[in-house]
């Protein structure tokens, strides 16, 4: 009796044995508050995953010298236009309308970030170097034909001999705005994101610092032809810039890797590679709204760096035949101290974008889009920039 009084007494109270079993086998069906081991797994996996980027190291670094070099030989040609656009308008096509030599530069633009929607998904399902030889033929290609474009489009060979019969429009169309324009986006898109794969609290700088190539390439590339025009000529000046580019090019498809593998590895096909608009469809808008403002922006930055050279030469009333000469040779520098401040503010974004990645973080937002975004030419200051422009030329 006292035995069975003292297991009574031990036992919690309003609860019998068949309740105490059933309360264990309850326990033991619930879901357990902390997760099973198969999701630890998985978080300890996508934590090393948010977290294995190198932030450095030789082979980081290499990357962004090879998409400096790309950004120089793309987007550096891209800012290079508004020699293209005096010369041609000038010296080319001097029949033509203003309006008609715009479209050139026009069709160029839009090819360039237009062709980025597919430029991207075929990134990440092959990878930069395939996709950046590709461009470097189409650029190497655009810019040997644009320099044929002196002579008889239908043999290459005469116009190499120096034979000048004329220059139709539709040969810059096909050499310049299309194929140098494909070219520009096959190596500008690819090189960029190259440098995502390897930094992450650093792909601000990163960036920044390749980007930078775009506007090196915008300060050495208008002066250089400007001064080899009088004495070359178009064809042979160009040829020499075909030149730089091609060595711009090798570095750029010989350093840039991309560190993710492909998707689906080898079961990679090319169904991956096709655009899907579900990216935008992230419930808050942010990623289309920052989409559209990159691309407005930079549709934005090329109007003035298109026609600064030919706005000055018509304010300054200079004749046509003294765009080659040193009369106009301010026009080109004003090309030049663009591009050049541009450097300075992609720099500068840098600093805005380490001060701004801590809010970024808390609202949910990709830190390297914004680091991208922000490493773009400011468009504010490019407004400043046209006004001192137009106070200088009167």
């Amino acid at each position: 009796m006292a035995s069975r009084s003292e297991n009574r007494a031990l036992e919690p109270q309003g609860l019998q044995p068949n309740d105490k079993d059933e309360k264990y086998a309850d326990e033991s069906s619930a879901p357990s508050a902390q997760p099973s081991p198969p999701n630890e797994a998985e978080d300890s996996l996508s934590n090393n995953e948010e977290t294995t980027y190198p932030e450095g190291g030789f082979q980081a670094w290499l990357v962004v010298l090879g998409a400096f070099c790309g950004t120089a030989a793309s987007i550096g040609l891209y800012n290079t236009s508004g020699l293209f656009e005096a010369y041609m308008s000038t010296q080319l096509l001097p029949n033509e309308s203003t309006s008609k030599v715009g479209w050139i530069f026009g069709i160029y633009a839009f090819v360039t970030w237009f062709l980025g929607v597919q430029v991207g998904p075929t990134f990440d399902a092959m990878g930069p170097t395939r996709l950046m030889l590709a461009g470097s033929v189409c650029t190497l290609g655009g810019i040997l034909a644009l320099s044929a474009c002196t002579g008889d489009w239908t043999s290459f060979l005469r116009a190499m001999i120096k034979t000048e019969i004329g220059t139709d429009y539709y040969q810059i169309i096909l050499a310049f705005s299309l194929l140098t324009g494909a070219g520009t986006s096959l190596i500008m898109n690819p090189a960029v994101a190259s440098v995502a794969h390897w930094f992450n609290e650093g792909c601000g700088l990163a960036s920044g610092i390749a980007w930078t190539g775009s506007g090196i390439g915008g300060v050495i590339f208008p002066l250089m032809i400007q001064s080899l025009l009088p004495q070359v000529g178009w064809a042979w000046s160009l040829r020499a810039f075909g030149l730089i580019l091609f060595v711009l090019c090798t570095v750029s498809v010989a350093l840039c890797r991309s560190r993710v593998p492909p998707r689906n590895g080898d079961a990679t096909t090319w169904r991956d590679t096709i655009p899907s608009a579900r990216i935008f469809l992230d419930g808050t808008g942010a990623m289309a709204l920052t989409t559209a403002g990159a691309v407005l922006t930079d549709l934005a930055y090329f109007i003035p760096v298109t026609f600064i050279p030919s706005y000055y030469v018509a304010r300054q009333y200079l004749p046509p035949d003294a765009t080659l000469t040193g009369t106009a040779s301010f026009a080109y520098q004003l090309l030049a101290i663009l591009n050049g401040s541009s450097c300075v503010g992609r720099l500068l974004a840098v600093h805005a974008v380490r001060s701004l990645q801590r809010t970024i973080r808390q609202r949910g937002y990709p830190i390297r889009m914004q680091s991208t975004a922000l490493s773009q030419p400011c468009s504010p200051l490019n407004i400043v920039q046209i006004i001192v422009i137009h106070r200088i030329t009167g």
